[in-house]
């Protein structure tokens, strides 16, 4: 039997002020466990004895051993949870004031995943509207069709939704231990593997705008580093693949707005990314040798 009802799990890395703002935002209730999972920021062994909220009931504060990866503290977070239901918040966010209101009229035994919607605001002015709304229209999609196909393959994030956690533990669903994109194959796979979900079109989570934040660059129009483009091309890659291999009939809009970055910026990095990632990679190996340039493009085609 869980201890908890709701397991909230948070990765955090060197913004502390931003991160008790997203505490306060979480009623204190013994029915939810708040996990903090540190992912080494410098000043981190200060954190206790700073900010009293980390002090306060029913939280859990941990530390990855290597830096560098929120999927790493995601799973380390999962490892702690006991609470029927997950939920997944970024530090710089917040939950809605009715929270625990909402919560506790549409989750309840039975679905696998609750899909919430969301609003976001600008991180320094939280009564301004931001532009990252990218969700909404999955919800009203879902309100004119009924269909829950793009809901449970396009919501890549893991915020704003509600996991059973007897679900996530039975399929043996994690995140990848990468700093971009960590999320994504977690989402999917969720989505392909839940069996009854339930969708409620109000805002439960509130996504902040800032710069800075690791979903800033995607978003921003600015040159993205290369180990950004690889750990964003590489995801959407294997969910490419995936949609292949299940015959699900969603876009691959995906693999487009991962890879653009790289083909520009990082044009060689890119063909070798699909030369070794691709399960047809041998056929073009020896069809670039032999100089059949043209079916290899038609090849490479397929997935761009």
């Amino acid at each position: 039997m869980s201890d908890y009802k709701y397991s909230i799990i948070i990765p955090h890395y060197n913004i502390p002020d931003l991160l008790m703002r997203c505490l306060n935002s979480i009623p204190v209730r013994e029915t939810i466990q708040v996990i903090v999972v540190d992912d080494c920021s410098p000043e981190a062994h200060t954190y206790k004895e700073k900010y009293p909220e980390l002090s306060r009931p029913f939280l859990e504060f941990y530390q990855t051993s290597q830096g560098g990866s929120a999927g790493r503290a995601r799973n380390l977070g999962l490892e702690h949870a006991r609470g029927e239901w997950v939920l997944f918040m970024d530090a710089d966010d917040l939950f809605a004031d009715n929270l625990c209101e909402l919560l506790d009229e549409h989750v309840e035994e039975g679905p696998d995943i609750v899909f919430f919607n969301n609003r976001s605001v600008m991180s320094d002015d939280l009564t301004q509207p931001a532009n990252r709304d990218f969700y909404q229209y999955l919800f009203k999609e879902y309100e004119e069709t009924g269909s829950e196909l793009n809901l449970r393959y396009d919501f890549y994030s893991l915020w704003g939704k509600v996991f059973s956690r007897a679900f996530i533990e039975r399929h043996g669903i994690r995140c990848d231990e990468t700093m971009y994109s960590n999320d994504v194959l977690f989402s999917f796979m969720a989505g392909h593997l839940a069996g009854k979900i339930r969708v409620v079109d109000e805002p439960l989570y509130i996504v902040t705008q800032r710069s800075g934040s690791l979903a800033s660059s995607q978003f921003s129009g600015k040159a993205m580093s290369l180990k950004e483009c690889e750990d964003r091309l590489d995801v959407s890659i294997r969910v490419a693949q995936m949609t292949r291999k299940y015959n699900i009939p969603v876009k691959k809009e995906l693999h487009m707005e991962h890879s653009w970055a790289m083909r520009l910026h990082y044009p060689w990095h890119y063909l070798w990314r699909l030369l070794r990632l691709l399960p047809t990679a041998p056929r073009m190996f020896m069809l670039f040798l032999r100089r059949d340039f043209r079916t290899v493009l038609r090849m490479l085609k397929s997935w761009v």
